[in-house]
């Protein structure tokens, strides 16, 4: 195996191994409920649900799913649009910008509590070698788009 396929193996084995841990918890919050209700908030305004399936790059009927759960714990509201009665906004309500603030400040309590654990040089590789990672992702997805 190369470096590349090893760090894969470990990385995957990582995940398997604390799949009750942070890194459950990171990937589960960026699944369904949550990030659309982070997603509205950040938006900061109205929003359509093609709009939230697009950036969050979930199917229009996961989106519908997850919009009817919300609407139900009366976290969302959807009204029709006065410019265009065929389509929906997505808004917050009270009660979800509230629990979007609150889910904002846990996760970042808990990044903070990390980076306290790995320690400050620790903690700058770390953002450094993500970033990385994250560019050459990027690059990869545009090799892949141009050849399509």
């Amino acid at each position: 195996m190369s470096f590349a396929e090893d760090a894969e193996h470990e990385l995957s084995r990582l995940i398997v191994q604390n799949r009750n841990s942070a890194f459950s918890k990171l990937e589960k919050s960026n699944q369904g409920e949550s990030i659309v209700i982070k997603f509205i908030n950040r938006f900061g305004g109205a929003c359509n649900p093609k709009e939230l399936a697009e950036a969050l790059n979930l199917s229009s009927a996961r989106i519908a799913v997850v919009l009817n759960s919300l609407e139900k714990k009366d976290l969302i509201v959807r009204k029709m649009d006065s410019d265009d009665r065929r389509r929906i906004k997505v808004t917050l309500t009270e009660k979800g910008q509230k629990a979007a603030e609150l889910q904002k400040k846990e996760m970042r309590d808990k990044i903070i509590a990390v980076f306290k654990q790995m320690g400050e040089e620790d903690t700058k590789k770390f953002i450094e070698l993500t970033a990385k990672f994250v560019d050459c992702s990027q690059k990869i997805d545009l090799n892949e788009e141009g050849d399509q």
